[in-house]
């Protein structure tokens, strides 16, 4: 049955991956078989005949081989030197297959060819997906058998040789995969923890002043970080709540690429990541227009509740780059101020002020209760008349507006004002505090109450 369901998959692969290669040579005269059951004996003294007859031409078959992968792979074209390792992985692989072939082993315990393994090696090195790889030993599967079935065919008929050929070569080339693709991945894997190491120096050096340092030493840099300076940048942070223990680099990077479309970002973003659960981004944008809060929340509920972004503000040239950066950073310290659970979106634009008090929170909170009395409280009544004081404030006084935003009733936010002005102690606007009253509200907003509250 083993056999039977083997044949079948071959001819599939057949119909699928037609050889374009030169044929293999077409087969004399045979002689009239025998029966079509073939002791188990002369089926293992065809195999190993008909592995005999192919190893003095193990060249002209890897050769073979080796052109039908460069013309039906676009992946494997180009590069000279590649297009040899290409031929010496065929050949390795070929010569192991006839080794199993002539001495009947088991084809999952022999050592995969030092040249296959070095060839996805350097696939993942040049950044060729790991699917043409894994395409390459099936097309070359299928044509190593076309050559076999051919001397096969010159064995007597030799239906149970090419039963056992079929089964072989397929567990070899499944036993073989497995390894390369492990060491494709471990190769990709390096190779990538160092350009992100690279780029990380890179940005640090740019964040830090050192470089670029004039327009001489900046296209060498911005070929290093593939992002230039000579446009509108936008800062991000991005960070999973709670951190992961381990990297979560590949799902931030996505989010980050995500709101590079949504916010139609002018080029590829720059994401490099900054610890295992948070990565730097930075978006080029078309102009200084400040990102959408709405459509920066829309990104990030697709991609689960723990994604958390903190945004600066649009900025140009390098300068702007680091800005931009700077502004991110300090909307993520706010968001994370305000308390365990951080808000999925936190834009500069909108807490920029509390930003700045985060750098002594105690202070901020004793100069709110200063400025709010026992209107800043932290119980949950006087929390309830802050946000909709400061929202009334923030619609410019209408009660309309402040009602539809907060889903009350009008005369709901009319007795909350009243009531917050009673609970201060003076109205908003008596004398010239409202802007603190404002600022204050704001911090009340953002900033937990130290513990003693």
């Amino acid at each position: 049955m083993r056999a039977v369901g083997a044949l079948g998959w071959w001819s599939r692969v057949v119909t699928i991956e037609p050889s374009s290669a030169p044929s293999a040579p077409s087969a004399p005269s045979a002689p009239t078989p025998p029966s079509p059951r073939e002791p188990a004996a002369d089926t293992g003294r065809v195999v190993a005949d008909v592995a005999d007859a192919l190893a003095p031409r193990r060249s002209e078959v890897s050769a073979s081989i080796s052109d039908v992968l460069a013309t039906r792979i676009d992946e494997l074209r180009g590069d000279p030197a590649l297009r040899d390792l290409l031929g010496a992985s065929v050949e390795g692989n070929v010569e192991t297959i006839l080794h199993v072939l002539r001495h009947d082993l088991d084809p999952r315990g022999v050592e995969p060819p030092a040249a296959a393994v070095a060839y996805a090696q350097r696939l993942a090195q040049r950044g060729v997906p790991v699917n043409a790889l894994v395409r390459a030993y099936r097309v070359g599967q299928s044509h190593l058998m076309e050559w076999a079935f051919a001397e096969a065919a010159r064995r007597f008929g030799a239906a149970a040789a090419s039963q056992r050929i079929v089964l072989v070569v397929m567990d070899y080339v499944d036993h073989v995969t497995q390894h390369v693709v492990a060491a494709y991945e471990a190769e990709r894997d390096r190779e990538r923890r160092g350009r992100h190491a690279m780029r990380v120096a890179r940005v640090r050096d740019v964040l830090a002043g050192r470089t670029p340092t004039g327009p001489d030493d900046r296209p060498a840099v911005e070929s290093t970080l593939g992002y230039r300076f000579a446009a509108v940048h936008l800062g991000l942070v991005v960070w999973l709540e709670p951190t992961p223990a381990e990297s979560a680099f590949g799902v931030l990077e996505r989010v980050a690429l995500d709101l590079g479309t949504a916010l139609e970002a002018a080029g590829r973003p720059l994401v490099v990541p900054w610890d295992a659960g948070s990565v730097w981004a930075w978006l080029p944008c078309r102009d200084d227009t400040a990102p959408s809060h709405e459509v920066v929340a829309g990104v990030v509920a697709r991609h689960g509740p723990g994604v958390r972004v903190a945004a600066g503000a649009p900025a140009d040239g390098v300068e702007g780059f680091r800005t931009t950066h700077d502004q991110a950073r300090r909307a993520r310290e706010v968001a994370l101020a305000a308390g365990a659970d951080p808000p999925p979106v936190t834009l500069f634009d909108e807490v920029g002020a509390v930003a700045l008090l985060c750098a002594d929170r105690e202070g901020a909170w004793a100069w709110a209760r200063r400025v709010l009395g026992p209107l800043a409280d932290p119980d949950p009544g006087a929390a309830r008349l802050r946000e909709t004081l400061r929202t009334f404030l923030g619609t410019g006084g209408s009660l309309a507006t402040t009602a539809r935003r907060l889903q009350v009733h009008r005369n709901t936010v009319k007795y909350r004002v009243a009531r917050a002005h009673e609970v201060r102690g003076r109205p908003v606007g008596d004398g010239d505090d409202r802007l603190d009253v404002e600022l204050a509200l704001l911090a009340c907003a953002w900033l937990r109450a130290p513990a003693t509250e």
